[in-house]
């Protein structure tokens, strides 16, 4: 008898562990997915920004082009 008890007692302290391992594994999963979702608007923010100096600079090699031609025309450079 002295065994079924010792056997009663070890189940009901795993199960009571299993419980708080998975309680953790909820809490942890949560704070990961958060982390997740801010990771990804912060990513998202800083394509936004890359895509504006990108376009940025696109503008302004525009610019010095038609100066370059400016001048060559001017100049009757070749």
């Amino acid at each position: 008898m002295e065994l079924i008890d010792q056997l009663e007692q070890r189940i009901e302290s795993l199960l009571a562990a299993m419980a708080v391992l998975r309680e953790e594994n909820r809490r942890l999963k949560e704070e990961v997915d958060l982390g997740l979702a801010s990771l990804a608007d912060e990513n998202r923010a800083l394509k936004d920004e890359l895509e504006q100096q990108r376009s940025t600079q696109d503008a302004v090699r525009e610019r010095i082009d038609v100066l370059l031609r400016k001048l060559k025309d001017q100049t009757g450079g070749s």
